[in-house]
């Protein structure tokens, strides 16, 4: 164990650097990274253990997600979501397990397992690429909208298919309400859970019971109480923290001082980067013990079903893609007046393409039982976790890959309207500052206050004229040169600082922590230089 944490942790940083130096979505080369070690001679086999995935890593990355979601551009696209996250993991299912029982012969119900693990996008890999590639606004929202929900869809799709195969019968009426109980109340469980544990961080931080570091760790721990609490309850973890996630954003956070908000992001990212590395490599490791137990196929028989496979997943969601977004327009009387105009069919096309599977699906392949009963194994278990890791390949890596060629092949692009309102939203919040100095004038009671509110005025004047110059778009020439004047100029005014702070603490000058303090200041200073 000591071997393999020392193994991800150097391979996370290497991997890291090749994946910024080549600028290929991080999940492809840890993924890569993964099945180069696994091949290496010597190397143990690596089992990984789906609890691990389902109880330690993937609350939080859920959860995270939840958090970045733009509730209103979720609210927005909910039926192209819904479309996608629900109709189109079913309508996966359904597919794969017919061509899963005619090709390879296992019964239909061995066949919606198989369909049910594929059925899911990948949250983590779908965000990634995504911001690599710079897909328009409304593919991203759709695509982090679908990637957030459909696991839930998938994982019941996936415990009522095991079931059906370990007890022989399937109920449609048993499994649609089951379904929409662990939909409603996981999603209930999310946010009144979220609810009540940012009034508990109220109350506590309130009466100086937490510091910023504590106010971290209650965030860092929310998504697991409530994947668990749903989870004990029968109902979807998944959507448990999807929900909190969304709820603790559009309430703040959960951070209650800028101090603890700069040191939650960097908690959060730092850990998002660790677990997200560490489930793409131990992902491309289990590929030495998943070949390990194919060896009565013949590796070209091998080869046929995981193509076909993963092929039929690819097209399943093209034509589905494409069929909803030509039928909606007809339909739905509303979609542009809701949605704006109907998107491009080349936008329709890489939405159906942008459909990469990960570690959740793997996760599930490996936790199906051995047994079906006493000393009577899973059909072709061990065949459907070869077929999803090789699933997850072709599209992580091969649809991951292609996807920025076929954007720009295709000359999928937009006007992204998020700058303009950026820059007014900053117009606006200024103008508040200035207001609000305006109506402290009479409190002044000194010279010093008047000398300090003059200050502040020039500089929130000349914030309000720069800003509205952007926003009007007049007035830009040199700004782009100016910011650049400024960066210079200050990232070398601070240079000098942070030297002479080095000097005052080598000499003795000043305590370690009095050097961190400053140097803590310093950096916010530089941050604000991006």
């Amino acid at each position: 164990m000591e071997i393999l944490v020392f193994v991800l942790l150097v391979a996370i940083a290497v991997l890291g650097v090749i994946a910024k130096r080549t600028r290929i979505p991080y999940p492809i080369v840890f993924l890569a990274g993964g099945v180069v070690l696994a091949l290496v001679p010597g190397m143990p086999p690596v089992q990984l253990a789906p609890e691990l995935v389902f109880l330690v890593f993937l609350p939080p990355l859920i959860f995270g997600d939840g958090f970045v979601t733009d509730w209103r551009d979720f609210k927005r696209y909910i039926r192209p979501i819904g479309y996608l996250a629900i109709g189109l993991v079913i309508a996966t299912s359904v597919t794969v397990a017919f061509v899963a029982h005619w090709l390879i012969g296992v019964p239909l119900a061995v066949g919606f397992v198989l369909g049910a693990i594929l059925s899911p996008t990948d949250t983590v890999a779908t965000d990634a690429i995504a911001e690599e590639t710079h897909l328009p606004r409304r593919i991203e929202v759709i695509l982090g909208g679908e990637s957030l929900v459909n696991d839930a869809t998938g994982l019941v799709l996936y415990k009522f298919a095991v079931g059906a195969v370990l007890a022989g019968t399937f109920s449609l009426g048993v499994a649609v309400a089951q379904f929409a109980y662990v939909a409603v109340v996981g999603i209930a469980i999310g946010i009144v859970g979220a609810m009540l544990l940012l009034r508990c961080g109220e109350y506590l931080f309130a009466r100086g019971l937490i510091d910023d570091t504590l106010t971290t760790v209650i965030t860092l721990a929310s998504p697991y109480v409530l994947y668990v609490l749903a989870d004990r309850c029968g109902a979807s973890g998944v959507l448990a923290a999807a929900a909190g996630g969304i709820f603790v954003s559009r309430k703040g956070g959960g951070f209650y001082t800028a101090d603890a908000r700069i040191i939650g992001r960097g908690v959060w990212n730092t850990m998002f980067l660790l677990f997200n590395g560490a489930l793409f490599i131990i992902l491309g490791l289990q590929l030495r013990s998943i070949l390990g137990e194919l060896q009565i196929f013949p590796a070209p028989t091998l080869a046929l079903y995981a193509g076909v496979i993963a092929l039929t997943v690819i097209v399943s969601r093209i034509v589905w893609v494409t069929i909803i977004a030509r039928t909606r327009s007809i339909v739905d009387r509303t979609m542009e007046a809701r949605e704006g105009p109907r998107p491009p069919l080349a936008w329709t096309f890489v939405l159906g393409w942008a459909g990469m599977r990960g570690i959740v699906s793997l996760a599930a392949a490996l936790a199906i039982p051995r047994d079906v009963i006493p000393g009577v194994p899973f059909p072709a278990r061990d065949l459907i976790q070869f077929i999803t890791f090789v699933t997850i390949l072709v599209t992580l890596v091969g649809q991951g890959l292609t996807l920025p060629l076929l954007i720009r092949w295709l000359r999928v692009r937009e006007d992204d309207p998020s700058d303009h309102a950026l820059e007014l939203a900053r117009l606006r919040i200024t103008e508040a500052g200035l207001k609000r100095l305006e109506q402290l004038e009479p409190s002044f009671v000194s010279t010093a206050h008047w000398e300090i509110a003059g200050k502040l005025r020039a500089r929130y004047e000349e914030q309000v004229l720069h800003y509205r110059a952007h926003v009007d778009g007049v007035g830009l020439e040199g700004d782009g040169l100016r910011h650049e004047i400024a960066r210079t100029l200050i990232g070398n005014v601070l240079t000098a600082e942070r030297n002479k702070l080095v000097e005052l603490r080598l000499g003795g000058d000043i305590t370690d922590v009095t050097y961190r303090r400053l140097q803590y200041d310093i950096d916010l200073e530089e941050s604000l230089l991006a």
